[in-house]
Order: structure tokens, then C-alpha cells, then sequence
């Protein structure tokens, strides 16, 4: 998501039906999430939820979005805008860029479930809406950035989050997992214990409703850089469309092929997805005997996060090789945090944090010089190639992806550090236990399934 466009004059309005349909993202996180959750923390997972959204809403009109795309004071971050009104262009893009927001702040939740207080991720909320995210964003999109800026023949690329959306959350949730530690009953004696969900069907909708939202992450984003032009700009020698007078052309390049861009998209990330999901079913069933619809439903996720920082700067064959790597990576990530005794209880830190650092350092070699040129101005590509700059663009996605872990990784172990000094990062013994639905919540979540333990006749209960 190039933030020229943010600068420019009005987008089409596919940007606000594109941000609605991101929005569904969040309908898909909760559902997952609950159903991955035991029933007795159902009503913490919804509220807790909802409320970051709220939040997140106020925290990016106050200053998130203003530290994003603000103009870049020293190349580092954003300093005009704040309380948005309209004065860094037209609100589309703050609504649509929004949703990219929500999606960080939900992926460290996944990470937390079934153990965190409550007051805790309002907190964690903060930090990640106010700062973290905004100034990763700031870095990967705004023109201006140092990150953006180190040379004039090429440029970090990350099409719709790879790096400021699923690394940055996958982080946080993975220092915040380590941190708080593993749910009671989870790792004893060295092993890991089984604590499955109780909605498996949540999970598997859940996961759809991802796949859904996904189509408007990766496919609105692509409006975005036609609002930009560059290539078309640059290549035409005219306006480049930076100035507030300015208007964009129409929503149409034809520079490779004819097409719009968002047809490539689409095509790219449903074919990741599906090859990842489809080749880490096969796999875990030969080893395991069984058909595991957890595998299926994490490692189709796991193939949509390693598209996104990708899928407009790759061809289909390109596609098919990141949704193998995506299936390698989950399986491999998966038993490394069992090993590990992280416990994720939705394995968010492998399928967001490693295949979104992942995806964004495979366009090093599998970036087509000819989409990124349309898509950036930048005549710039990947390795297999042979691309003259390909060594260049390498160097600036591992750079990239450095910088951005290690912004997120120091103000993870900052806040959560802080938050445990302090006492409140975990729920006391008897409320994990309990459940927190039952001590913060009023009750169960499912109260007519509440029943009597078995009577064996002999009074005991």
C-alpha cells in the first residue's frame, strides 16, 4: 500500500467497498478464536474483541493514522494530521488503512487467549495503534521514509502488510505468548497436553470469513497503487499525481498484459492459499494418520499471510512455490513452538509473524521486474530473474524485515515486561481455571450447557 495515494486526490470509491469487506476480517478473528477457545472464555474472547476495536477506531483518528502517513519527519515517522479531518486527504484511505490496523491489534490477541486479563489488551491495544504499527507503516509505505528512501534505483517492497501488518503483529504476539507464559495443564512434565477448542466448526467458518476479508486486504490495496501511478507517471513524463490538484487516472494499467492488476491478485493469493492448505493436509495426514481439519484451516491462513506482502509483484508459478513454502513453514513453525513450550493457542505467531517475514523476503527472488515497475515506478526485481538490481532488492527486503522486527520486538519486550512487573499481564490460578467467563463476566457463555455431573446412584456426585 503505497502512501502517495494518501496524498493524492479522491480514490474510487472500490476503496470504501474494499475496506467493508476487510472489516469482515474481524467477524473471521473472533470466530476463530472462539472456537479455538474453550467455552468457558467465550464471552472474554467476544468482548475483548470488540472492545480493541472501539479503541483502535479512536486511537487511529487521534494519532495512528497521522504517525503513519503523515509528512515523515526525518524519514521516521509521521508528524501532521492528527484528529483527522480530511487534511491528509480524503478520509477514504484513513478508513480503508483502518482495517489494516485491526488486523495487527487482532493477531496479537489470538496469541494471548484463555489467560491474559482482561485490562491488559486495551494497554496492548494502545501501544500497537499509537505507535508500533504506525511507525512500521510509516517505514514500508510512505515515500518519504528512510526505509523508502535508501536508493533511487529500487525500493522495499511489501504489497498489502507482509512486514507492518503480519510480522508486526506475529511479533508482539510471540514475545507476548513467551512472556505470560503457557495456560494451566498445557505443557506438564515436559509434554505438551492436547487443550482443544469446543467449537470446531466456529473455527473452520471462521477461517472462510478470514479467506473472504483477505480478497478486500489484498485485491482493495491494489486501487491504492493505481491511485499512485507512478509507473504510469514516470514512464509518461507528466504530473505524477502528488499534488493536492492533481487527479489520478483511471483504474486501469496495461503496461503487462491489459489487465487490472487486482485480476492478478486475486488469482495469486487463491492459488497460495490452496496449494499451502492443500500440501500441509497431505503431509500431516501421512504422518499422523489422521486428517486434521486444524492443519487444513491454519495452514490455508498461513498461505493468505505469506500473499500478502507478494501477490501483486509475483506471477502464478510464483504463487504455487509461496504456498509450498507457506506449508513448510507452518508445520515446521507449529512443532518448533510446541518444542519451544510457547503456547499459542492459535498458532497465530507462525502462520502471521514467520510467513509474513517469509513472504516478504522470498520477493528478493521471485519479484517479476515487469510488476514492479507497474506497480512502483521502481525497474527493480527478483533473483531467478536475473534481474541487475536483484541483489539490490534482496538486501533491502532483509533490511526491511530487520528493521521492522526489531522496532516490534523491543517495545513488545518493553510493555509486556511491564505489564507483568506491574501484575497485570495473567489472570490469577482461580480464574483460568474457572474460566472468564464465569469470574468477569457474569456467567457462561452457554448456560444451558451447564449440567449436573453424573449421579451414579450412590448420592455422590
Amino acid at each position: 500500500m503505497d502512501s502517495v495515494a494518501v496524498q493524492s486526490a479522491p480514490f474510487s470509491d472500490l476503496l470504501i467497498l474494499h475496506g467493508a469487506i476487510v472489516f469482515f476480517l474481524q467477524v473471521g478473528f473472533v470466530s476463530l478464536e472462539v472456537g479455538y477457545g474453550r467455552s468457558k472464555n467465550v464471552k472474554n474472547i467476544l468482548l475483548k474483541n470488540t472492545v480493541n476495536i472501539l479503541l483502535c477506531a479512536i486511537v487511529w483518528w487521534s494519532v495512528g493514522y497521522a504517525f503513519s502517513f503523515g509528512v515523515s519527519s526525518g524519514g521516521f515517522i509521521g508528524t501532521s494530521g492528527f484528529f483527522h479531518d480530511g487534511s491528509l486527504g480524503v478520509v477514504k484511505i484513513w478508513f480503508y488503512s483502518w482495517n489494516f490496523c485491526l488486523a495487527t491489534v487482532a493477531i496479537v490477541s489470538g496469541c494471548l487467549a484463555e489467560r491474559t486479563s482482561l485490562v491488559a489488551y486495551p494497554l496492548l491495544t494502545l501501544v500497537m495503534a499509537s505507535w508500533v504499527h504506525p511507525v512500521a507503516s510509516h517505514w514500508a509505505w510512505q515515500r518519504d521514509s528512510w526505509l523508502l528512501g535508501l536508493s533511487n534505483e529500487c525500493r522495499f517492497l511489501d504489497f498489502a502488510g507482509g512486514a507492518a501488518v503480519h510480522l508486526c503483529g506475529g511479533l508482539m504476539g510471540l514475545v507476548g505468548a513467551t512472556i505470560v507464559g503457557p495456560r494451566i495443564g498445557r505443557f506438564e512434565e515436559g509434554r505438551a497436553k492436547d487443550m482443544p477448542g469446543h467449537d470446531v466448526s466456529s473455527a473452520a467458518i471462521g477461517t472462510l470469513f478470514l479467506w473472504f476479508g483477505w480478497f478486500g486486504f489484498n485485491c482493495g490495496t491494489t486501487y491504492v497503487y493505481l491511485g499512485n501511478m507512478a509507473a504510469a507517471a514516470a514512464a509518461a513524463g507528466v504530473d505524477d499525481g502528488l499534488s493536492e490538484t492533481s487527479s489520478p487516472p483511471p483504474p486501469a494499467i496495461t503496461g503487462t498484459g491489459g489487465s487490472n492488476p487486482a485480476d492478478r491478485v486475486a488469482l495469486n493469493m487463491t492459488l497460495t492459499a490452496s496449494v499451502s492448505s492443500l500440501t500441509a493436509l497431505l503431509f500431516s495426514s501421512l504422518r499422523s494418520g489422521t486428517v486434521d481439519l486444524v492443519v487444513c484451516c491454519n495452514a490455508l491462513l498461513a498461505g493468505l499471510v505469506m500473499s500478502t506482502p507478494a501477490c501483486g509483484f509475483i506471477t502464478s508459478w510464483a504463487a504455487v512455490v509461496y504456498g509450498l513454502a507457506g506449508a513448510a513453514i507452518y508445520l515446521g513453525g507449529a512443532r518448533l513452538l510446541v518444542r519451544m513450550q510457547v503456547d499459542d493457542p492459535l498458532e497465530s505467531s507462525v502462520v502471521h509473524f514467520a510467513c509474513g517475514m517469509a513472504g516478504t523476503l522470498l520477493l528478493g527472488f521471485l519479484a517479476r521486474p515487469a510488476y514492479v515497475a507497474q506497480l512502483t515506478g521502481y525497474n527493480c526485481g527478483g533473483l531467478v530473474y536475473g534481474a541487475r538490481k536483484g541483489g539490490l532488492l534482496l538486501g533491502l527486503q532483509v533490511l526491511g524485515v530487520v528493521a521492522v522486527a526489531a522496532w516490534t520486538g523491543v517495545f513488545s519486550v518493553l510493555v509486556f515486561w511491564a505489564l507483568r512487573r506491574s501484575g497485570r499481564l495473567r489472570v490469577d490460578q482461580v480464574a483460568e481455571l474457572a474460566g472468564l467467563d464465569n469470574m468477569d463476566h457474569g456467567g457462561p457463555a452457554y448456560p444451558e450447557f451447564n449440567l449436573v455431573p453424573y449421579n451414579n446412584g450412590s448420592g455422590e456426585r
